[in-house]
């Protein structure tokens, strides 16, 4: 038999022996609930990952608007396991919120189906409840219990829908708030701070994905194909190359812990956490048509080698980045394009390339502007690239600088990619104000 001394803090048996210390009890205990804390955060960051990525490859392909709408709302349901979502949207005047769309039985409803006949599908957005507190704030909000709650429009058809909960989530392009989606569920939900990120960044890019279908509609498909294309590029510079990161960091946390160590887990877990944050920042821009922060902030050498050090920490890839020569001002889309190119190397090197060292050089010549990244993996035969957005996105960035773009590879040598551009004419250069 066991008993507890509590001046101790000892077990003790009943003739008075030490058995345990009550200390290892609780040591064991928050050793457990840190290791299922680990594996919650790492499962909401690899949700985010799957659902960002495959957000982005239906940018990329799918040809019909409509499917595009359709894909992003399946995935955001999916995502959060919830019974359907609806789509409202603001109207020019800013002054009423009407229903777009709505995701239901597994597809895409139009707000003309018959199944919303008799519904007024246009309310006054400064007097319908709970639209107000979604547009005055510009952050997500949650009705836990639509039976609690005071009624508001379309309640009546949710409610023999066996719907329960519905979280409010904004949907904004170039900084303005245009509408929102109703996630709607079957039981009482609540939602961590990622499950939050997560639902706004993919809200945002449901505005997108509206957006290009309402250029469609107004006969402008040449430019909704030049701007989707644009868009496609740029998120799969800034998500597709940011996610790598946080992919590779998972996995080293995963391996952390099945190797016992919490704490290492921990520290690659915050790794992937601040670089999904920077991806989801950079989304944003993206869809604002902004250049990436880090170069109005520190400039160009200085946010390559930031770029290079962050994306590499906990992997098996030493970077070496230097500039050479006087550093001067670069036209602004100079400047981004570089970036994404040192962007894209270094994602190749890390998903493909099995090196260990990758070394690169961004050199200001007289006559010549020049980046060199040369990594020491298992290389690749150039005349099989493919027509994915990687190289192809390289050589498209810098012929529109009016550049040059040397490529020199083999298997098992490694790989070499030189990006070479003309001395700049000063009067082209523009000023960030």
């Amino acid at each position: 038999m066991h008993w507890l001394d509590a001046r101790g803090g000892i077990y003790r048996t009943t003739d008075g022996r030490p058995t345990r210390m009550l200390g290892t009890v609780m040591e064991i205990t928050d050793r457990k609930h840190g290791e299922e804390a680990l594996r919650a955060s790492e499962q909401v960051s690899r949700g985010q990952v799957d659902a960002l990525k495959s957000t982005l490859d239906a940018l990329a392909t799918e040809p019909s608007h409509e499917r595009l709408v359709g894909h992003i709302l399946r995935i955001i349901t999916t995502q959060f396991g919830a019974h359907s979502c609806s789509v409202w949207c603001r109207d020019r005047a800013g002054e009423m919120i009407g229903l777009a769309y709505a995701f239901e039985d597994g597809g895409l409803v139009p707000s003309t189906d018959p199944r919303f006949a008799g519904l007024d599908r246009w309310l006054p957005m400064a007097e319908a409840w709970p639209w107000p507190e979604v547009f005055r704030s510009g952050k997500p909000s949650l009705i836990e219990d639509i039976r609690t709650v005071p009624a508001f429009p379309l309640r009546d058809r949710l409610l023999p829908m066996g719907i329960v909960t519905v979280l409010l989530v904004p949907m904004s392009i170039t900084g303005r708030l245009e509408g929102a989606i109703g996630l709607r569920f079957v039981e009482r939900r609540a939602f961590r701070a990622e499950e939050m990120e997560l639902a706004q960044a993919l809200a945002n890019q449901a505005m997108l994905m509206i957006q290009f279908a309402r250029l469609s509609t107004q006969n402008r498909h040449a430019a909704v194909l030049d701007e989707r294309n644009r868009m496609a590029r740029d998120m799969h510079d800034t998500l597709a190359q940011g996610f790598t990161g946080v992919i590779v960091q998972l996995e080293a946390a995963e391996d952390a812990t099945s190797r016992g160590l919490p704490d290492e887990a921990a520290k690659h877990l915050v790794r992937a956490r601040d670089l999904a944050r920077d991806s989801l920042k950079e989304a944003r821009r993206s869809v604002q048509a902004l250049r990436p922060q880090a170069l109005d902030d520190i400039g160009l050498g200085n946010a390559l080698e930031s770029l290079f050090k962050k994306m590499t920490q906990g992997t098996g890839l030493t970077p070496s980045f230097v500039v050479l020569g006087q550093p001067r001002p670069l036209p602004l889309d100079w400047e981004e394009n570089l970036f994404r190119i040192g962007q894209e190397v270094l994602t190749n090197a890390i998903r493909h390339a099995n090196a260990s060292r990758l070394t690169a050089r961004l050199t200001f010549a007289p006559d010549e502007v020049r980046l060199d990244v040369i990594d020491d993996g298992c290389g690749f035969d150039p005349s099989r690239l493919g027509k994915g957005y990687g190289l192809l996105g390289i050589k498209e960035r810098v012929q529109a600088m009016g550049g040059q773009l040397a490529v020199r590879s083999s298997e098992g040598a490694g790989t070499s990619i030189v990006v070479m551009l003309p001395a700049v004419d000063l009067g082209r250069i523009q000023t960030v104000d």
